[in-house]
């Protein structure tokens, strides 16, 4: 009956707050919320346990779902903020722990197991983390909360992404209902923990969704529901008629300043862009067949189709039509357009997000514990803000949404963009950033370069032009990524042939063939020398700027080979038989230029004969140290061949071309 009900007879003022608490610590069970339910429809009592009955309904998640939103309605605002907080620590506490825990029991059984079969391991940790994805225990401190009745204690608890959410709902009720002077300062406490909690929940989409929501409705946008989407994910729809919320019992008199305003609006787009980069950041890479990878967003991938649909390799599926009809994939770019349309909802402009991207690092944006006093004081996130600005661009390319962008250009935007995120060529880092962010970079500068043609004011200093484009060179030669290497090349490559003042052009082939370590980017200089002698030998008739009277350009003149010929034809005696296999990407690039050189009359006739004339021994030593080397090389067969094929190809062309001189 009702009246035996432990919870109905110790109502207060049966018994005083502290000991009803109690009660319902050792009484409360799933069965026990709908009454409960109905007793925290009293304000007064609710205000006065509210705080506390939090850590006990979580691990009764779903079915205290409706108890977990009368505590964030009718209970003591300020006191149940601080509450959930705690707990959304204490969610992010655990993750990390059991992290590290899992990370040392795998550490110590590969010790165990050294030169042993890991595939029980293996099968051992997935079947952990799949575990640990959907039935994550709750927070450390909640304490044994499950009552006596033994079917409750038998209930699996909630996952961490339903604790999340559940307690995301809560901050959404409870920011608005906080009216002090100051309400950044409860923003503030709470935003720092949800950013930690989603941290560990990244891959999880239902997390993402919750998040965009809480800042949807922080941010007061009167946009209507979106219409569904195709999504891998199924998040419920929350009912749009909210109860009403109890008034707060402290509030202020006093306003709230214009300035504290400008602070919750930053806070709010801080929190955004973190959001952002721990997103996007997260994506994996996704195999769609043995041609193509998926790498994150992949925007510079499908940029590529976009702009240049000729280059596409028949019969291969384009990562555009991918994005369409895969559900994962398409679940990416809803994501994005959520975030784009937040940033309209919190004033965050894109000429803002630019600004920030240019901005030199500031090393007093570090993490700090002193509340934020003014919007100023709030930094936002260097790589969300790329993310953002990209996914704008992208809506624009992709989805012909109205642009928002304004001009863009290579100098001295991109320019000082790709300085912040990559730092200087002689790190010796560049390369090794995730790839979601290289992706995005590169997508930046092609879009700039290849899609508006604005390279803007060229800098004075031709180091800084040299500096931007030994980063993206150092890029196509070192990220790992396939697609990525050929996209850095290709603006590297667009930039280098941009450049007006050819002398420039032709120093920096020099340089990267006399002092680059990097045998393929030395191979890529190569084949910009080729695309330089091809625009500069084009008739006058294609040539805009052409005129009779006009000079020729250098790489029109035997003084171009000439200078570059110690760098081109270096001597293979030299180099160890590994060193010399090493070699065999810029070795070949040499072989296919000379044999470029050899081929054309017209060529021949503009540059002149004498490196040709002036090769014959250096190519017959090439073809006597690839014979060598197969021989003494196990590694690196193919490779040799190709160089061995390479060089009968020259050799008989140049018998062809001045016989046996």
């Amino acid at each position: 009956m009702a009246d035996d009900n432990p919870l109905l007879k110790a109502l207060p003022p049966a018994v005083d707050y502290l000991s009803y608490l109690t009660i319902l610590e050792y009484n409360l069970t799933a069965k026990q919320l709908p009454i409960l339910h109905d007793i925290l429809q009293d304000t007064t009592l609710t205000s006065n346990i509210g705080w506390d009955l939090v850590h006990l309904l979580l691990p009764l998640l779903p079915e205290s779902q409706a108890c977990l939103q009368d505590v964030a309605r009718l209970g003591n605002p300020r006191e149940v903020v601080l509450k959930v907080t705690e707990l959304l620590e204490a969610l992010a506490a655990t993750e990390e722990a059991e992290e590290q825990e899992e990370q040392e029991e795998e550490d110590e059984d590969q010790a165990e197991n050294v030169g042993g079969s890991t595939e029980q391991t293996t099968g051992t940790k997935a079947g952990e983390r799949s575990e640990e994805t959907t039935t994550s225990s709750a927070p450390s401190n909640s304490g044994t909360v499950l009552g006596h009745d033994d079917q409750t204690e038998s209930r699996q608890p909630p996952s961490r992404t339903s604790q999340f959410c559940a307690l995301l709902d809560m901050l959404a009720i409870l920011h608005p209902r906080i009216k002090t002077q100051h309400p950044s300062r409860f923003l503030s406490t709470s935003l720092q923990p949800v950013l930690s909690t989603y941290a560990t929940l990244l891959k999880d989409d239902h997390a993402i969704e919750a998040v965009l929501g809480f800042i949807k409705t922080l941010a007061g946008s009167k946009r209507p529901q979106l219409p569904p989407r195709k999504s891998s994910t199924q998040v419920p729809i929350k009912s749009e008629r909210t109860p009403l919320s109890a008034p707060d019992p402290e509030a202020s008199d006093n306003p709230v300043a214009p300035e504290e305003h400008a602070l919750q609006k930053k806070l709010l787009q801080s929190f955004l862009t973190f959001v952002a980069e721990g997103y996007v950041s997260s994506l994996p890479s996704d195999d769609l067949d043995s041609d193509e990878v998926v790498i994150a967003m992949s925007w510079s991938s499908r940029l590529q189709e976009q702009l240049h649909p000729k280059r596409i390799i028949p019969g291969r599926r384009l990562l555009c039509k991918a994005f369409e009809e895969d559900d994962t994939l398409h679940c990416r770019d809803s994501i994005m357009g959520q975030m784009l349309a937040l940033t309209r909802d919190l004033g965050l402009t894109p000429s803002e997000l630019v600004e920030t991207l240019q901005d030199p690092p500031d090393p007093d944006d570090e993490d700090s514990d002193n509340l934020p006093s003014s919007a100023l004081d709030v930094p936002l996130s260097r790589p969300g803000c790329l993310y953002l600005i990209c996914a704008t661009i992208a809506s624009d390319v992709f989805f012909h949404a109205p642009s928002t962008i304004s001009e863009l250009s290579i100098f001295p935007i991109f320019s000082s963009i790709t300085s912040n995120f990559l730092g200087e060529p002689s790190s010796g880092s560049i390369g090794t950033e995730a790839p979601s962010l290289v992706d995005s970079l590169l997508f930046l500068g092609l879009y700039i370069q290849d899609g508006t043609k604005s390279i803007g004011q060229l800098p004075q200093d031709d180091q800084l032009y040299t500096n931007t484009l030994q980063r993206l060179a150092l890029l196509s030669a070192n990220t790992p990524h396939t697609p990525l290497r050929y996209h850095a090349h290709l603006l590297a490559s667009q930039l280098l042939h941009a450049h007006p003042n050819e002398n420039v052009r032709l120093s920096y082939i020099k340089d990267t063939l006399q002092h680059c370590p990097y045998e393929n980017l030395k191979a890529s200089a190569v084949g910009w020398l080729k695309d330089e002698i091809l625009a500069s030998t084009h008739p006058p008739s294609t040539q805009s700027d052409s005129r009779p009277d006009s000079k020729p350009s250098i790489f029109a003149t035997p003084a171009c080979i000439e200078t570059l010929a110690p760098h081109l034809f270096p001597t293979p005696s030299n180099l160890s038989y590994e060193a010399f296999v090493a070699h065999q990407p810029f070795f070949l690039a040499v072989l296919n230029f000379y044999y470029f050189l050899l081929a054309s009359d017209a060529l021949r006739e503009t540059l002149g004969l004498a490196v040709i004339r002036e090769s014959g021994e250096w190519l017959a030593e090439m073809e006597a140290r690839v014979l060598d080397s197969e021989k003494n090389v196990e590694d690196g067969v193919v490779e040799l061949q190709l160089l061995e094929q390479a060089v009968g190809m020259c050799r008989d062309k140049r018998v062809d071309v001045m016989g046996n001189r």
